[in-house]
């Protein structure tokens, strides 16, 4: 029988696994690719996404055999990411990067992070054991502290008048007044910035899937289960989709929608960006209501921009195949590279949206 539908059919019978519970080292380091998350847990989807890409991989059926090359290229591929690090960064050579070797202020941030002992530097397994998803987001506690705090910055402990504010702080709360009646209270902006501190939701009501939050490695999952369990969905409704933390991830979850055929529409108050717009385009149809944002901007990571890159490097193509696979011209991705740098955005006028083709009804 092929690994596929062995593996499948266990993990549907069992449901998650736990990957605490394998019994050996031997064990565990197989199934761990699976856990796409590294939450120490594979669900169902997780394994079934993970399974359709060593298949694609394989360009025909999975057999016990390639599961087994699989799970050795993964073990090899992840040593070798942390070699790669270690070499670029710890220049006295020391097995450990030091907070001192690290020059860009953002990667500083991550390492503190990393760095469980408090040591003033990350080894290799605190990196191989680091979740980058979960030190993105805050919890609901976290950010309503952080919202307490804006409050009292501008004077303000239970509204906040946008009227009576300067230029530059009405610039950077007025997204938050839901309600556009001229005032934000804390409610609105926890409404507001949940989305930018949560993982991507789908909630189904009447056939519909409304979608919020940030996408990340485990949303191809999420649209496998949304697909699998709930075939009465034909759309996609996205709420609040900032943008993506994992770019690869983010185009394979997207392909699925292409794939499965799903529609995606915007509603009048939607807003998405980055990720969330290449998420968006995947739609077979897509609908854009009056007062939608649609945001775009180049991509950076480090010291790495995307426009400091000659257009035939292999770092554009997976986003122009990406493009050219859900029917988007080539021009466009050009258009966000130069629309907004990596940490501004740009929504996009109504001429941009017809000329990229972003509606398709």
């Amino acid at each position: 029988m092929r690994a596929l539908k062995i593996i499948a059919l266990a993990i549907a019978v069992v449901g998650s696994v736990q990957l605490a519970s394998c019994q050996g080292n031997k064990q565990k380091s197989e199934l761990e690719i699976l856990d796409q998350n590294s939450d120490g847990v594979i669900n169902p989807y997780e394994a079934l996404d993970m399974l359709l890409q060593m298949q694609k991989q394989n360009e025909g059926e999975l057999t016990l055999k390639d599961l087994g090359k699989a799970v050795a290229r993964y073990q090899k591929e992840k040593n070798q990411e942390m070699e790669d690090i270690l070499n670029e960064l710890d220049e006295n050579e020391n097995g450990v990067i030091e907070y001192s070797e690290v020059k860009e202020e953002e990667l500083r941030q991550f390492m503190a992070m990393m760095d469980v002992d408090g040591s003033q530097s990350v080894t290799r397994d605190e990196m191989l054991n680091f979740r980058y998803e979960d030190a993105m987001f805050m919890s609901d506690k976290e950010l309503k502290k952080e919202i307490k705090y804006i409050f009292k910055s501008v004077g303000k402990a239970d509204e906040i008048d946008l009227t009576k504010l300067n230029e530059e702080e009405k610039e950077e709360v007025a997204d938050w007044d839901l309600n556009k009646d001229g005032k934000v209270t804390p409610k609105e902006a926890f409404d507001y910035m949940k989305p930018n501190n949560m993982q991507a939701q789908f909630e189904i009501k009447n056939g519909i899937a409304y979608m919020q939050g940030v996408i990340c490695s485990s949303t191809p999952a999420k649209v496998l289960q949304l697909v699998f369990e709930h075939p009465e969905v034909k759309t996609i409704e996205m709420l609040h989709v900032p943008g993506s933390i994992d770019d690869v991830s983010n185009l394979r979850a997207s392909l699925y929608i292409k794939r499965f055929g799903l529609n995606t529409q915007l509603n009048a108050q939607s807003v998405i960006a980055s990720g969330g717009t290449d998420f968006f385009l995947a739609g077979t149809k897509r609908t854009v209501a009056k007062g939608a944002k649609i945001g775009v901007h180049s991509w950076g990571g480090g010291a790495k921009k995307a426009t400091d890159l000659p257009k035939n490097h292999k770092e554009h193509r997976k986003y122009l195949n990406y493009y050219k696979q859900v029917d988007i011209p080539a021009d466009f991705y050009w258009f966000t590279l130069k629309a907004a740098p990596a940490e501004s955005i740009h929504n996009m006028t109504e001429e941009e949206l017809v000329k990229y083709k972003i509606r398709k009804e």
